[in-house]
């Protein structure tokens, strides 16, 4: 093993085999051959990292099934007639126990080469291979990987098998009599508690041996950010402030990157602020998509990507599923083209949410050609096949605070996210109508124009922006989902979910200075929290569609809310309304034991 890290594609190539090649006896062959022992194949931190980059490498092989069960299983995407009875069995949730689309097999090989490089990292430090502080972020980065899967493989096969030791043979997991099988809410529990129990959360520190720029990939872009994880295990459990703490982390680690410096970077990155509009990308928003891998503003957006190189395998799988010169298997359905065609936005030159729908799909040669992850393909040039598959991105994070502030009764938070932003949200209402004239910066704001008084909550964001006295907090450019893709606010009944007899006070101290706003009292949460979430979850859909999320976001309100209909419903809605597969689908999905695929390979 060389001492350095000196190509990414290199090594995706080789390194994609290396656990199998290289672990101790505890892989996919009872008897494997040439296996390489443990004192030649974990000798030092570099072969540490090989180590790591080899489970990002097989990672990348998740890909087309990652987006076939989220999105196929879901209401957004529909199978196009070329594709095989097994995809339209997903698509119907009609799978066979040989679907090989529904196996777990993909993800617990990946798990079972986790624990076995998880448990090679534990005798590397032992042996003194690696410092306390070198095994803890490479651990720490496997660790929250295997998380990841295991939430995966909850959502999607329910009762599973939870294995954190190495193992000699994967197919033992199909017997329940050796590796029982465990609720999803309990596998949430022990997962989560892995997660937390991780001995270092933060991104590979500078000067890591793992975050080289590698062929111009930027390492700390492919390596998985463990808070997110954190996060979204948070909020599956409904631990709602500690999911929005871990959230905000990640939205606001440009405050410590850049340490409050007031620079582009640091107002920008991960906030959903001004140069991640539509209108100054020049109505461009899906370049965060087809944009270089590097590219200055889609990496004010993407959190977490993954590089597909024309010069490494595996192969880039969405430009056969997707492109209509390949083997085109997927298109948008009916019902996603309509919730953006039926959108409301604030101009009169557009028609509904023509942002993210033209930035989401294309009609190509008459058909329907779902365009997210083809990237600049032209079918003219078949081999230039570079893309990226963006795993986590800062609109997904909004959305994720929205639902998480949402649920723990910070309405008002969850509706600047999804709306205008944070400095519109917590202003003055007689003030803001001076917006217009422009005069709105030149006030004392020191009190207003955030989200909560205590600096320390996990619901506390700044959007200050005034010249009297000048001040530019960091989330003064705070835009919102909607605001920054051109579509008018959700608009909340006042009569209904307020008080309206109590007027908004503005508190003003002797020279006039705003100390405080006490808003109209709710009056029912409970019906606000649910009009809300409902909000959420569709905004989400329009803004995140085909990207992989869907199936979870309506699996896990419906089990949030023990409330078959609402999935049943929902997915069933991307067929004509009293068609054949409509009744299959609702009736299928009305009953919970449908809602999780067969555990078998």
């Amino acid at each position: 093993m060389k001492s350095n890290l000196k190509s990414l594609s290199k090594y995706l190539v080789a390194l994609s085999v290396f656990v199998s090649l290289f672990s101790c006896k505890n892989t996919f062959d009872l008897e494997p051959k040439n296996v390489l022992e443990y004192n030649q194949a974990y000798r030092n931190v570099y072969d540490a990292d090989a180590a790591v980059l080899g489970i990002y490498g097989q990672f990348l092989g998740l890909a087309k099934q990652y987006i076939v069960l989220n999105e196929l299983r879901a209401d957004l995407m529909d199978v196009t007639d070329n594709a095989d009875q097994y995809l339209k069995q997903i698509n119907t949730h009609t799978e066979t126990a040989d679907n090989p689309y529904a196996s777990p097999l993909p993800f617990y090989k990946i798990i079972v080469n986790c624990n076995d490089v998880l448990r090679n990292f534990d005798i590397m430090l032992q042996d003194k291979r690696m410092t306390t502080e070198e095994y803890n972020h490479r651990y720490s980065d496997v660790g929250a990987i295997r998380c990841w899967l295991y939430l995966q493989v909850g959502i999607h096969w329910g009762n599973v098998p939870y294995v954190t030791d190495p193992i000699a043979n994967i197919n033992d997991l199909q017997d329940p009599a050796k590796f029982a099988r465990i609720p999803f809410n309990e596998l949430l529990d022990k997962t989560l508690l892995f997660a937390e129990s991780l001995p270092y959360k933060e991104p590979y520190p500078v000067g890591s041996s793992m975050i080289n720029s590698n062929d111009g990939y930027a390492m700390g872009k492919i390596l998985i950010i463990k808070k997110l994880i954190l996060g979204d295990l948070n909020l599956w459990k409904q631990n709602w402030s500690q999911a929005a703490g871990y959230y905000k982390s990640v939205m606001s680690s440009a405050d410590v990157i850049y340490n409050n410096n007031g620079s582009e970077q640091m107002y920008e990155t991960y906030k959903i602020a001004a140069f991640t509009t539509a209108a100054v990308l020049n109505a461009n928003w899906s370049i965060m998509f087809w944009g270089a891998f590097n590219e200055r503003y889609s990496n004010y957006e993407n959190i977490w990507v993954l590089p597909f190189d024309k010069n490494f395998k595996p192969d880039n799988p969405f430009i056969d599923m997707f492109s209509v010169s390949k083997s085109y298997l997927f298109k948008p359905s009916l019902k996603a083209i309509n919730n953006w065609a039926n959108e409301s936005n604030t101009a009169n030159t557009r028609i509904g949410d023509s942002f993210r729908a033209s930035g989401s799909y294309r009609n190509n040669l008459g058909k329907l050609e779902i365009t997210k992850f083809l990237g600049t393909y032209n079918s003219g040039l078949q081999f230039e096949t570079t893309g990226k598959w963006v795993l986590y991105r800062a609109g997904m994070l909004h959305m994720r605070v929205a639902e998480a502030a949402n649920r723990d009764n910070r309405s008002q938070l969850a509706t600047a996210l999804l709306n205008t932003g944070i400095k519109t949200a917590y202003d003055s209402p007689i003030d803001l109508k001076t917006l217009a004239s422009g005069t709105l910066r030149a006030r004392n704001v020191t009190y207003i124009q955030q989200s909560d008084k205590d600096v320390n909550s996990p619901y506390y964001y700044d959007g200050r922006d005034a010249d009297f006295p000048v001040f530019r907090a960091p989330y003064y450019r705070s835009a919102g989902i909607r605001t920054r893709v051109g579509l008018s606010p959700i608009v909340l009944d006042s009569v209904q979910y307020f008080n309206l007899s109590t007027p908004t006070v503005i508190v003003k101290d002797a020279n006039g200075v705003i100390t405080n706003i006490i808003y109209k009292p709710v009056i029912n949460q409970t019906a606000l929290t649910l009009f809300l979430e409902d909000a959420i979850i569709k905004e989400t859909s329009e803004e995140s569609a085909f990207e992989g999320y869907r199936w979870g976001d309506l699996l896990r309100i419906a089990l949030r809310r023990n409330d078959p209909a609402y999935l049943a419903n929902a997915v069933a809605a991307k067929f004509p309304v009293g068609s054949a597969n409509y009744n299959l689908v609702f009736s299928r999905l009305s009953n919970k034991e449908n809602w999780y695929l067969p555990f078998k390979w």
